[in-house]
């Protein structure tokens, strides 16, 4: 489910902003082809809302570096309002979800953008019946 939801993700970016973009969800210690996006999820949360439904949250952080050193910044503001339309309401599995709680800073001349998506599982539950089950016969004895 995770890497389904960083795979949309970076489809949606994909889709929006071209081939002129790279796209990471791996780490890459060295030599990142800028300008580019990075993807990772933070800190995955479940809660269980019955015997089959559970309610899930997924908050996301995207980096994007740019490769203009001149106009840094501005790049990284203009693009911080592009992603955020982009994948604010991210098509998944035949669904739309929508993200919330965004906000964005700049580290390091990167920009850190945070969206969290909210949505709702169903697991099913193999439910095997025990025909023969047999109580066993405890005697006691004094």
């Amino acid at each position: 489910m995770v890497n389904d939801i960083l795979s949309a993700i970076t489809k949606q970016l994909g889709l929006t902003f071209g081939n002129s973009y790279k796209y990471y969800v791996e780490n890459v210690k060295q030599n990142l082809t800028k300008p580019c996006f990075t993807v990772d999820i933070l800190e995955a949360r479940e809660r269980s809302k019955s015997k089959v439904l559970y309610d899930r949250t997924m908050p996301i952080v995207i980096h994007f570096f740019t490769d203009n050193e001149e106009t840094i910044k501005t790049d990284c503001y203009d693009m911080a309002e592009r992603i955020k339309e982009c994948i604010e309401y991210l098509p998944f599995n035949g669904t739309t979800l929508r993200g919330d709680n965004v906000s964005w800073l700049m580290v390091e001349d990167v920009l850190e953008l945070f969206i969290t998506y909210r949505f709702t599982t169903r697991t099913v539950v193999d439910e095997t019946i025990m025909y023969d089950l047999v109580q066993p016969k405890i005697s006691a004895k004094s």
